[in-house]
């Protein structure tokens, strides 16, 4: 078996229901450079040494002082990795054992279950993190929450709710992060549909919460997918990883100008200019092909909206970019 390329690293992907999966963030620390090791309730102690280690998690009936055996060893895992310095995430039930193991108590939360999208407000810090600097103050994201934690010791809040105050912190090289962003509209039904238990906690049945819901988290994925780009592209810089594409946004219309001028929306968002006039991009449309061009310009004309749309010169004039077709750049993040 050949060796990878030596700018290619390896992220450890610990799973905990059957029905996860990286979801968004897979395709992201991919074109980051990192090659993935996903398994299901499996760490393994060589894993303090990988390159990056994420820990998923969604479930309500869990939590990270349970006594489930691969809770407790991921717990240790990341301790390990805390001491050592090395960079680990933790998403969901991940961001609570990133809390254990910093020395946070972890305890079911007394407000109740969350299972739905609502916004987030991100703290003074947040506005100079990398993860989330260029953000407006306030956002939707999904949450899925039975279970909170207190203050990480040594860390930073970035992101918080009136309900629950730890939604975000940095810890060294370390996130931990209680919503989801790395959920899309097809694996939120997924999970749905496969977590009635979960669902019946707030009250609903599963068809009731996919109609109230299922909108909404189509609405919040341009902040989710730009967190899934920050949080790639910060652990690549930590680890040396190579860089390959980065998402900018999926292209929801299209207006037509003179020549092989398109204008493309919703773009980027407005605080975040993570692209600037001459980078190239690549256009892959829904059918796996592509559409090169040039950014030219930001359409703002005074609108106050969340997103800018790009203006963008195609390398050829009459190429169709239709809806669904997803903005990449192998060019490096300008924040």
């Amino acid at each position: 078996m050949n060796a990878p390329p030596p700018s290619l690293r390896t992220a450890v992907v610990l799973l905990h229901d059957e029905d996860e999966g990286p979801g968004q963030l897979g395709p992201a620390l991919r074109r980051s450079g990192f090659a993935l090791d996903v398994r299901s309730r499996e760490p393994h102690p060589e894993d303090t040494e990988a390159d990056l280690v994420v820990v998923m998690g969604k479930s309500l009936g869990q939590q990270a002082g349970d006594a489930a055996p691969w809770l407790e060893e991921e717990r240790r895992l990341l301790a390990r990795r805390l001491e050592a310095g090395r960079p680990s995430l933790g998403l969901g039930l991940g961001a609570e054992l990133l809390a254990a193991a910093a020395g946070a108590r972890v305890h079911p939360g007394d407000k109740g279950p969350v299972l739905g999208v609502h916004p987030v407000s991100l703290t003074m810090e947040a506005q100079a993190d990398p993860l989330f600097a260029g953000f407006e103050e306030f956002f939707d994201v999904l949450h899925w929450q039975g279970s909170t934690f207190e203050s990480v010791p040594g860390a930073q809040v970035l992101a918080s709710t009136a309900r629950y105050p730890h939604q975000a912190f940095r810890v060294g090289k370390s996130y931990g992060v209680q919503f989801h962003p790395e959920v899309d509209g097809s694996l939120f039904e997924r999970w749905v549909r496969g977590s009635q238990e979960d669902v019946a906690h707030v009250g609903l049945t599963a068809e009731e919460l996919l109609k109230r819901e299922a909108p909404r988290v189509v609405r919040a994925q341009q902040h989710a997918m730009l967190l899934m780009e920050r949080l790639a592209a910060f652990f690549a810089r930590q680890v040396g990883a190579g860089g390959g594409e980065r998402y900018l946004f999926t292209v929801d219309a299209i207006q037509r100008l003179q020549g092989r001028g398109v204008l493309l929306s919703p773009g980027i968002p407005r605080r975040a200019p993570i692209v600037r006039v001459g980078q190239t991009l690549s256009l892959k449309r829904p059918d796996g092909s592509r559409v090169e061009g040039t950014v030219r310009g930001m359409a703002s004309f005074g609108d106050t909206g969340a997103a800018i749309p790009l203006l963008v010169l195609l390398d050829s004039p009459d190429a169709e970019v239709p809806p669904g077709s997803e903005a990449l750049t192998s060019e490096p993040l300008t924040v």
